[in-house]
């Protein structure tokens, strides 16, 4: 009984998601119209989690324990180690560090950058394969990864990878909401730290996160009353195919579609959505979506090991892509894998039958 209510009292994704879509609506002036289809997407959102999570004992996947194997914590590492190849060899290719020579990140190789991504999904799967590793050594390691993440210059990896720790520790336990309020108001504070930084940088003024956050929701604005399923799936096109160097990056063809050269802009998650599928598209994205991430969440809750880093990592990432949207292939992939690990899980159960 003392689990049942202390799991009543834990924050999971359709919470978080719906408090931070709240406060895009609130803190940014997006207009009447588009706030509230964003806010039906996100209870859209909400309560298909709530159905997959019921799916989860309608299934019977809540019946038995299973051991974390030492071959998905080996697994989490070789990940770790090609990532961190790979952005050894991304920081090589561009000439420079883009953190101190911003010159030197358009030299970035998208493709290095991709795989140097591997090293937050991989420490996130190792975090949730080895339970024994306390919370202390946890936060410092992720810490000094953190670092070296930034080194590439993007601010999405390193709050991926600090927050799909936090989640790690939270749905394994180590952490409780006090922790985890506390760990999200220092990832805030060197967000924010972050943003001064490059606001310095470019010279521009403001405060960093509500101007980042008041020109993304006006972009959305522009996406629902001017581009409603416009685009017709490109943008997904792009979000694929630009890793070949067959298509304009999804953000340029953003930028570009609103008459801005040699800048990316994000369109926000509701955005790709109405952009490329119109308005009715949100339905069953977000639906699909919800469902398929509850399900994930209650077998990670019960499994952990890979199924709890990985849906750790695309929790994360869902909730930066309010703002960015979901449309880097490796990203796509993750959620992609996500829904194969519920496939898997479920197919498993019923093989054992």
């Amino acid at each position: 009984m003392e689990y049942i209510r202390s799991t009543c009292r834990r924050l999971e994704g359709h919470h978080l998601f719906l408090i931070l879509t709240s406060l895009f609506i609130v803190l940014t002036g997006v207009s009447y119209y588009t706030g509230t289809l964003v806010l039906l997407s996100a209870l859209i959102f909400y309560i298909s989690f709530v159905v997959g999570k019921r799916l989860y004992y309608i299934l019977g996947l809540d019946e038995g324990d299973r051991e974390i194997y030492k071959r998905e914590y080996t697994f989490g590492l070789l990940l770790m180690n090609i990532g961190l190849l790979f952005l050894i060899l991304d920081i090589l290719w561009a000439g420079g560090i883009p953190l101190f020579d911003p010159t030197s990140k358009r030299f970035l190789s998208p493709l290095y950058t991709m795989l140097s991504r591997l090293l937050i999904l991989g420490w996130a799967i190792v975090i949730a394969s080895n339970l024994s590793l306390d919370k202390v050594r946890v936060v410092l390691y992720s810490l000094i990864f953190a670092a070296v993440v930034m080194l590439l210059g993007y601010r999405t990896g390193v709050v991926v990878l600090l927050t799909s720790t936090l989640f790690v520790l939270y749905y394994s336990n180590r952490i409780k909401n006090r922790e985890l309020i506390l760990f999200v108001l220092g990832i805030f504070l060197l967000l924010l730290l972050l943003s001064l930084i490059r606001l310095k940088v470019v010279g521009s003024e403001g405060i960093p996160l509500l101007s980042r956050m008041d020109l993304t929701m006006s972009v959305l604005d522009i996406i629902v009353h001017n581009f409603n399923g416009v685009f017709n799936g490109y943008l997904l096109y792009c979000a694929i195919y630009s890793y070949l160097g067959m298509a304009p990056g999804p953000r340029t063809v953003i930028a570009n579609s609103l008459g801005i050269q040699g800048v990316t802009i994000t369109p926000t998650i509701f955005g790709e959505v109405i952009g490329d599928f119109g308005i009715l598209g949100v339905i069953p994205y977000f639906a699909i979506l919800g469902i398929s991430m509850g399900l994930l969440y209650k077998i990670a809750e019960n499994s952990k090991g890979i199924y709890l880093g990985v849906y750790a990592v695309i929790l994360s990432y869902l909730l930066v892509s309010i703002e960015t949207a979901i449309l880097d292939l490796d990203v796509i992939m993750y959620f992609i894998l996500g829904f194969l690990l519920c496939i898997y899980a479920i197919v498993k159960k019923y093989r054992s039958c």
